[in-house]
């Protein structure tokens, strides 16, 4: 858990320009790995906002759907690089609100023209019935990014091990593309567990990245196979599956990404096979996590709390805050409206200015040396350690 307190700072410096990844030119479908010496991630540019529109819709199974965004003129390049396994923020306004969801990004960051995002279609998900039901190609989308440290681009290891389940595919395809077009020469264990074979996102695109590159290792397997025609491996993921499919299991680099309870049982799984925790990397996803503040009204609590005072100078409120909870959570007990996504600390939208006090962070990942610099906090990381003021 880090610690961040206010501080006098000059202003920063200015930051260095991006260079531009080479133009790939071929289409988002799997492609041989290409014959040219592997190039280097493009650099990130965290800190851009703005609009894309909508090039082209493609089902991918019954509630999930891959949307390539190109820039809003509709041609050119993409005016930010990202690097595989980041994801994307997006805002829209539903019912008159502001909304905003972050989802990971599933194409190759060598193709500079254009990015995908593969996004399900959750019941009780009011962005992404939004985005599966209503957007259409020619649509401007509000987005901003990239962010998010859930990345591999083949400098960190000699192999990879990527465990996914359901929508938690996306950032692992966007780093097998990568690694495939690239030629990277080490390999890539691929395991992806399934509800059903409907649920296979992708089911085209994985064999035939599998076919095009030898250092691939594709693993599917469908828990709930019964009444269809799947083939393959059944069950969910398993001690079993995992050493059976990866050799020498405890010495690889390995990411995880799916549902909690998945994340949680994997991680679980290898901590029995004895995988050092250091080499296990895990990024959250899906709906937007309530908070017990979310779960109340926005009236002042009905006992009164015991911790820090903490002042919201823009709405020009202050109340003690309950011990244990965020200033995320609290703003939202007291209606002050901070905009967040993740609630994670990965996506930075909750961002805000502490003027003057000091909080814990136990994540801090979507800050740069220059906010932190500039005492620009997470919302909804920031515990107070003391009387604490934002600009909020």
């Amino acid at each position: 858990m880090s610690k961040i307190a206010t501080k006098k700072t000059s202003p920063p410096a200015k930051k260095a320009k991006t260079t531009k990844a080479a133009q790939a030119g071929r289409d988002a479908k799997a492609a041989p790995p290409v014959d040219s010496e592997p190039t280097a991630a493009p650099p990130v540019d965290a800190k851009w906002s703005g609009y894309l529109r909508v090039g082209s819709i493609v089902p991918e199974t019954p509630n999930a759907k891959t949307f390539r965004l190109l820039p809003a003129s509709g041609d050119g390049l993409l005016p930010f690089t990202f690097v595989p396994g980041q994801f994307l923020n997006v805002a829209f306004s539903i019912g008159g609100a502001r909304m905003n969801r972050s989802y990971s990004i599933s194409s190759s960051p060598t193709h500079r023209e254009y990015i995908e995002l593969t996004v399900r279609r959750e019941p009780r998900g009011a962005v992404s019935r939004h985005i599966v039901d209503l957007l259409r190609v020619g649509d401007l989308v509000e987005a901003g990014g990239p962010v998010g440290k859930f990345t591999f681009t083949g400098t960190e290891a000699d192999s990879i091990v990527l465990i996914s389940a359901g929508v938690g595919v996306t950032p692992m395809m966007s780093i097998a593309r990568y690694l495939t077009e690239q030629s990277w020469d080490g390999d890539i264990f691929f395991i992806f567990s399934i509800h059903a074979s409907s649920d296979y996102i992708f089911a085209n695109e994985i064999p035939a990245l599998e076919r095009a590159n030898p250092k691939l290792h594709v693993a599917v397997t469908v828990s709930k196979p019964e009444g269809t025609d799947w083939a393959g491996l059944r069950g969910r993921i398993s001690k079993e599956l995992l050493t059976e499919t990866v050799p020498d299991l405890a010495s690889r680099l390995i990411h995880i990404c799916g549902p909690p309870g998945m994340m949680d049982a994997t991680k679980a799984m290898l901590a029995e096979l004895e995988v050092p925790a250091e080499q296990i990397k895990t990024e959250a996803f899906g709906a937007v996590k309530p908070s017990s503040a979310a779960a109340r009204t926005t009236a002042k609590p009905t006992a009164p709390a015991s911790g820090p005072q903490v002042t919201f100078s823009t709405n020009n409120k202050s109340a003690k805050i309950p011990p244990g909870q965020t200033i995320l959570e609290f703003s939202e007990e007291l209606g002050i409206g901070i905009q967040f996504s993740c609630r994670v600390g990965t996506c930075g939208i909750c961002k805000v200015k502490m003027t003057s006090g000091e909080v814990d962070q136990e994540v801090q990942d979507s800050l740069d040396d220059d906010d932190k610099a500039d005492n620009i906090i997470l919302a909804c990381q920031a515990k107070p350690q003391g009387e604490v003021t934002v600009e909020a």
